[in-house]
């Protein structure tokens, strides 16, 4: 549905009613930005529920539900609340798309709807208040999660030794090489129970890695 035609159907709404709405991920911040500010300054967007991503898959579109009160500006100040339902417990059964074979929905729908109705952030990991930006209309729609920056040992450990071997003015491909000629044909390996042990024997010299 587009913006011009929703928008006709929430002014013909009774004022402070909510209104829910079924649209595309990120469908306020591509439209234009005079539809969406017109849309914007006569109801206030309060909650955004993004829903499964499988709820449209044959359609290739991931949608949310925006819920409106309609008569009234949207604020900035009131914030938004936001919330992704991951999972709804439908299977996919062929030729008879998804259905609630395990009947799990019932137990997932009154979670969400007691989740949605309080805005408790504290239900889930992916409710949370946002600020909408009504002057550049970004961040009306429901946060992409951030990847958590992790650094692993062997990345840290190469790091360091890059470092070090820079210091030394060491040739890093260079020593590689002369690493895996050594180890390949001047090695002992030793197995035991627990470990591989690769013992090779003082001879590689600064020239030869230089």
């Amino acid at each position: 549905m587009s913006t011009f035609k929703f928008q006709n159907v929430l002014d013909n709404v009774p004022q402070n009613t909510d209104a829910a709405i079924l649209l595309p991920d990120f469908k306020l911040e591509k439209e234009g930005k005079k539809k969406v500010k017109h849309l914007l300054e006569h109801n206030r967007l309060t909650k955004i529920i993004k829903l499964p991503k499988e709820t449209f898959n044959s359609e290739g579109v991931s949608v949310s539900i925006f819920i409106f009160e309609t008569g009234q500006p949207t604020n900035p100040d009131d914030g938004i609340f936001t919330c992704e339902i991951a999972e709804d417990g439908l299977e996919t059964v062929k030729n008879q798309g998804r259905q609630d074979i395990k009947h799990r929905w019932s137990a997932i729908e009154d979670f969400w709807v007691r989740t949605i109705k309080r805005c408790d952030t504290q239900a889930d990991k992916s409710c949370q208040w946002i600020t909408p930006d009504l002057k550049n209309y970004k961040q009306l729609s429901v946060p992409i999660p951030q990847k958590p920056f992790v650094i692993y040992d062997e990345d840290f450990m190469k790091t360091v030794m890059d470092y070090e071997m820079f210091k030394q003015n060491i040739n890093s491909s260079k020593l590689q090489d002369a690493l895996k000629q050594t180890v390949l044909y001047q090695s002992q390996v030793v197995e035991n129970k627990q470990n591989i042990d690769i013992k090779i024997k003082k001879g590689v010299t600064n020239e030869s890695i230089e």
